[in-house]
């Protein structure tokens, strides 16, 4: 159940991860559970019915929306003649090129209308629905998030940061953020807030796990110990408990579910 793949223009690639677009026939109806991704983004429900649950609670806050971080796995399923656009984007860029505070987007979404306003907000819609095809609606999506620059800026450090973070996998801690790219804590976990929405540790330790699913992916066959090893893992109870937080299964029961569709999530 993987959704159409479109990649941003150089242009956006710092801030849009990529686009997704399920475009399924009548009568589809399947189950799903994302882990947390450290990315935000929009969904645009064309047409059916996508549900997303977030902590026991709705999370979808009507058809067009804007989407911020989450620290737990998203559950939900997509019925009937469904087509839903997915915008992926890069943990600072809501921030970039909006300039929303991004605390307060945490674990929740907001009517795009509350982000651009009403009739921004269904200008684009309206552009978006009469697009012919796939290739029109990106191409319409990429124009509007374009005419979003220049862009808000964030502070140096705070992306020197990050930087070391996906280089190290997320195997680090916050001493070694704080040491490496010489910033004081309350620096880091104030921008951290503000640009991504998440403490500095919840970010690590979302983008550490999302690594060791890409792994396992990448390495089938491989025991937890080995995994643990090479991961950053203390032992398997260790790498149980962040299964359990971030996908609400164990390890073992990895295989039973969409494997296909977490990998392109967390691509």
């Amino acid at each position: 159940m993987q959704p159409a793949h479109f990649l941003p223009p150089p242009s956006l690639a710092p801030y849009v991860a990529f686009y997704g677009i399920w475009d399924i026939e009548e009568g589809f109806s399947e189950p799903y559970v994302s882990p947390p991704l450290g990315l935000c983004g929009f969904i645009f429900c064309f047409e059916g019915k996508m549900n997303a649950i977030l902590n026991d609670q709705p999370f979808l806050k009507g058809r067009y929306c804007a989407t911020g971080q989450v620290t737990a796995p998203m559950v939900g399923d997509i019925t009937g003649k469904v087509k839903v656009l997915l915008v992926f984007i890069h943990p600072c860029g809501l921030h970039q090129l909006f300039g929303i505070d991004m605390s307060q987007l945490t674990n929740t979404s907001i009517p795009l209308s509350e982000l651009l306003g009403t009739d921004e907000a269904n200008d684009l819609i309206k552009i978006l629905q009469s697009a012919p095809d796939h290739k029109g609606i990106i191409d319409a999506m990429n124009e509007f998030l374009l005419a979003q620059q220049p862009v808000f800026e964030i502070a140096p450090k705070v992306k020197q940061a990050l930087d070391y973070i996906h280089e190290k996998k997320g195997n680090v801690t916050i001493k070694d953020i704080e040491r490496n790219c010489f910033i004081t804590p309350r620096s880091l976990e104030r921008h951290f807030k503000i640009y991504i929405g998440l403490s500095p540790k919840d970010y690590v330790k979302i983008f550490q796990f999302k690594c060791l699913l890409n792994y396992i992916s990448e390495n089938p066959g491989l025991t937890w110990a080995k995994l643990c090893e090479q991961n950053g893992y203390y032992d398997q109870s260790h790498l149980t408990r962040y299964f359990t937080k971030y996908l609400k299964a164990k390890p073992s029961e990895l295989v039973n579910m969409d494997r296909e569709l977490i990998s392109y999530l967390l691509q």
